[in-house]
């Protein structure tokens, strides 16, 4: 692997920048932007962040294995910082959605 362009990785750390952003918001914040726009599904929402930021991740120069147990790790993450939050809760179903956004997005970047 030759020395890795800060131009690939600047979208990834951006995107998950704004996924953390948006995961620190209360609870009750996350029910006022609902109340003015309707939200899918928790579910499917972590389904398709995830799947984007598999997608993004799939434009880096590393094997597969390496980068879906990063998404992974940016999962987990992502969930445990949501106990710093008000009224949020850590939810192994929730790090299962965003392991298979991951997965997906890799897949739909890598596909031959």
């Amino acid at each position: 692997m030759g020395k890795l362009p800060w131009k690939n990785l600047i979208p990834v750390l951006a995107f998950y920048s704004l996924i953390l952003s948006v995961s620190a918001l209360p609870a009750s914040r996350i029910q006022t932007i609902d109340s003015f726009i309707p939200l899918p599904n928790d579910k499917v929402m972590h389904l398709s962040i995830y799947t984007f930021l598999g997608y993004l991740l799939g434009g880096l120069p590393y094997p597969s294995a390496a980068l879906g147990m990063t998404g992974s790790l940016m999962g987990a993450l992502d969930e445990q910082s949501q106990r710093l939050s008000p009224g949020r809760d850590v939810s192994v179903r929730d790090w299962f959605a965003d392991i298979l956004g991951v997965s997906l997005g890799l897949a739909l970047r890598r596909r031959r």
